[in-house]
């Protein structure tokens, strides 16, 4: 498997859902966006949501797509339609989660994944605690975030996603130290194939020179400093002319 579904995933799970539901739209992603363009898509969805009134797919890329460029609104009343016809699919009810971050309801958004989270079993829950962890992220949690990280990592230990999400969010704390010894962790221990070891190889790198640029490292341990002499020792140890 390749590094881009998992490095899509810990930026954002809903950018990763959209790439996975909507390879037009992934395509695209590279490209200076532009109006006609979502436009098209737009109308594009809706009339395979219109003609397939029975496919929630169409409905949620198009709820997505709408949501991604701006438009809260028209997303919810697409939301709307989702919960009438299919309230209990997990993917209607995970961009429910993703419209209430940021708003009044984000701590009930919070709480409602902490609680699918506990009611899932182990080993099939990777997606549903990214998703947790990136809301315990948003609500300023950054401790229950990485115990979530942790935990799903030892539940799927073949996994990538939840080392490649706890390095980030160490290097988004500062802590470029740990995060590169999550990264290294990441490459040693987990399956993956030899192109992605390289892959591993140049985002340590690229986040090891950020760090120089934007300074120390938060968990550093300052250098021992040897205290100047006294006054008078100085004085006696200068020649004389």
């Amino acid at each position: 498997m390749g590094l881009g579904l998992p490095l899509a995933l810990i930026t954002g799970w809903l950018v990763a859902q959209s790439a996975h539901h909507n390879p037009i739209s992934a395509q695209r992603s590279n490209q200076p966006p532009k109006r006609y363009q979502t436009n098209e898509l737009e109308q594009r969805l809706e009339e395979h949501a219109l003609s397939h009134p029975r496919e929630w797919r169409w409905r949620l890329l198009l709820a997505q797509t709408k949501f991604q460029r701006g438009d809260r609104d028209g997303a919810r009343r697409e939301l709307i339609t989702l919960q009438a016809l299919w309230p209990n699919r997990p993917d209607v009810q995970d961009f429910q989660l993703l419209l209430d971050v940021g708003t009044k309801r984000q701590a009930t958004a919070l709480e409602q994944a902490s609680d699918r989270f506990k009611q899932t079993p182990k080993g099939q829950r990777l997606k549903l605690g990214l998703r947790l962890a990136d809301l315990q992220r948003l609500s300023g949690q950054e401790a229950a975030a990485i115990a979530t990280y942790r935990l799903i990592a030892s539940e799927s230990p073949k996994r990538i996603e939840p080392l490649l999400a706890l390095a980030l969010l160490h290097r988004d704390q500062g802590q470029n130290q740990q995060s590169q010894k999550v990264l290294l962790r990441a490459r040693n221990r987990l399956p993956i194939s030899e192109p992605n070891k390289q892959e591993l190889d140049l985002l340590a790198v690229r986040w090891q020179l950020d760090s120089f640029r934007t300074g120390k490292d938060r968990t550093a341990k300052p250098r021992a400093t040897v205290p100047p002499p006294p006054t008078k020792a100085r004085a006696e140890t200068t020649p004389k002319p």
